[in-house]
Parts: C-alpha cells; structure tokens; sequence
C-alpha cells in the first residue's frame, strides 16, 4: 500500500472565487488494460483552501457491475467489490457478477476471468481521499480483462456537481496530468491560479489538459501487450 499525496497552492483571489461559484476538486486516476472501457472520476474535494493536500492510498479492488453503455455521465455502481493485492485473479462465474478472489494472476497486475454466459462490466476500484473504494475506469467484461494501474492522475476544478464513478469521457474543463513514476517520495506539488491556470512550468512531471479534451487517450492505455496476455489466459483457462 502506497500513499500518494497532492498539494496544490492558490492565491487569495483564486481561493474566494473557487468558492464564491461552488467549485470542487475531481480526480481520474489512469490504467492500463486489454478491455474497451471509459474513464470514471475517483475522487473528488468540495472544501478548498489555499494550501490544498489529497492523501489517498494506492490500495486496488477488482469489482463487477451490470453491463452498462459508456455514456458520459452515466454513474456506475458497483454490484460486487473484492479488496485483493496486485497478481490477484477474480473469477466470476454468477450471472449477477459474483465470484472468487485466489492468487496466480500476472505480476502487477489484475485479472477478471468471465465464466458465466451474461456479459458484464467489471474494472478496478482504488481508495479515495476518505479511504472509501472508487472506480477508476468501468471495461467491458466478456471473457478476460487485465488491468495494471498506471501512476499518472488527472485534476480538474468544476462547478458542475459530479459523482466519483461518473463516466467522465472528456475533461472537466483546464485540467492538469501529474505522473507520480517521477516522484521519489509518492507526493507531487502544483500551483493553481484561477486566471493563468496549472503552473506546469519548470515540473517535468506535470502537463495541462486543455477543456474538453478527450480523456481516454490520457488516462486508458489499451495495451496490446496486455490483449495478447489475455488471450494467452484465456486459452489456457479453457484447455484448463
């Protein structure tokens, strides 16, 4: 279990305005997988101040949830969580996405193997800022999905109310990438003005994300790599 920590910084004027037109703070966490999926936001801050910390832990569970179509918006609910640590595989065999946690899943990774005869959606949850289970993409679930959380995360301010696992198709307006690979001690800081935007100057490990930009690119990396991998279990799971 990593704990991850973001501080951002804001002036006076940028704190009272963010304030005055009921402005939050939403988190979309990125992963790498074999499925087609859509990002959901994961986080989310209403009480803002001028020197800003999100904690959270990187600790995963692997979830179902009835197949649903990936409209922006659309807010997903888990049917079925299982807390598990990365090399976990989750075999769901009921028709409502119930199933069994056991080892030998690929190193650093989670696997959700699809016995049953109903297609489902499934993906990984990771704790939020208040240590509750959120999850960071919803994947179509047919026969295997892989999943590796990737340690890239996307911030935005929005007055528009959302929901942690609301599909989230494209940026919640100016938004900032923070790759927490470049940290060395699992936190990151950003400053924030609400004239002049992210402060991503002189931080390699930040870059903006411009207003409505699509965030499937940034935040869902299809691996082929991972694709073949499940095809290769997904062979051996039937021969087995």
């Amino acid at each position: 279990m990593e704990q991850h920590k973001l501080t951002i910084d804001m002036n006076e004027a940028t704190i009272d305005q963010l304030r005055d037109h009921h402005f939050a703070l939403f988190g979309l966490h990125a992963i790498a997988t074999s499925a087609s999926g859509a990002p959901t936001i994961w986080l989310s801050a209403h009480y803002l101040e001028r020197h800003l910390e999100i904690t959270w832990n990187e600790t995963y569970s692997m979830y179902t949830t009835r197949q649903t179509p990936h409209a922006p918006s659309t807010k997903i609910v888990a049917t079925h969580n299982y807390p598990a640590p990365l090399g976990s595989v989750l075999t769901v065999s009921g028709n409502d996405g119930a199933g069994i946690v056991t080892p030998g899943g690929p190193a650093g990774h989670m696997e959700i193997d699809n016995t049953g005869r109903i297609e489902l959606g499934a993906g990984l949850c990771i704790h939020d800022s208040h240590g509750m289970y959120q999850p960071m993409g919803v994947f179509d679930l047919i026969d295997v999905d892989l999943f590796q959380p990737i340690p890239k995360v996307a911030f935005f301010f929005s007055p528009i109310p959302h929901m942690a696992g609301e599909i989230a198709t494209r940026s919640l307006g100016p938004g900032v990438l923070l790759d927490y690979q470049m940290s060395s001690n699992g936190s990151l800081s950003i400053e924030y003005d609400i004239h002049d935007g992210w402060a991503t100057n002189n931080r390699p490990y930040a870059r903006t994300i411009a207003a409505n930009e699509p965030l499937n690119p940034l935040l869902l990396i299809r691996s082929s790599a991972l694709q073949a991998l499940a095809m290769q279990r997904q062979r051996s799971a039937t021969r087995g």
